[in-house]
């Protein structure tokens, strides 16, 4: 029955040892991780952490966040695409990608932006830099400055392949395409 009560007793130290770090650790509520790079000092543990995205504060209840999750604070949402620029102390800059896990309490993260994932395509033998993402077919067409009335092909394995009304295109870069007048039509 003493050896029981003894692994009682040990189990209970062991409980309060553990609660005691747990709270000693989450010694903040809410930390502005920006406040906390730009005076050098280490980011500590915390309930919440208020972020920087877009120039807009933001508040988070995890020290981890992906690249998909700050995309979606800042609206960056749909069709189009966008990246994520991490901004260090400093003036360093990583890109972080869409499923990347960000720790806020890295040393010397400051905050956040987001801007059009530019890409180049060709139309017409001439390159475009065009933002990445699904467009309707008309979309598109204003996009690449080719008239509504012209057919737009896009040209894959030197095979010609008419875009329809009916579908998205997704633009990921490289894409070539050719506009022309429709053919077949009587008069």
């Amino acid at each position: 029955m003493k050896n029981n009560d003894t692994s009682n007793e040990i189990a209970a130290i062991d409980k309060l040892i553990t609660e005691e770090a747990r709270l000693t650790e989450l010694v903040e509520e809410l930390v502005d991780i920006e406040e906390f790079a730009h005076h050098g000092r280490p980011v500590p543990h915390a309930r919440h952490y208020k972020i920087n995205v877009d120039g807009t504060q933001h508040v988070v209840h995890t020290a981890e966040i992906t690249g998909e999750e700050i995309l979606k604070l800042a609206g960056r949402q749909g069709c189009l695409e966008f990246k994520v620029v991490q901004h260090f102390r400093h003036g360093r800059q990583e890109s972080i990608e869409a499923h990347q896990r960000v720790n806020l309490r890295a040393p010397g993260v400051e905050r956040f932006t987001t801007a059009a994932k530019m890409v180049q395509v060709t139309i017409d033998s001439r390159p475009m830099t065009i933002q990445a993402g699904s467009y309707a077919l008309t979309e598109l067409k204003a996009k690449l400055s080719v008239d509504a009335a012209r057919v737009l092909d896009q040209v894959i394995g030197g095979e010609f392949r008419e875009l329809s009304d009916q579908h998205r295109i997704h633009i990921k870069g490289g894409e070539v395409f050719v506009s022309h007048v429709r053919t077949g039509q009587s008069s």
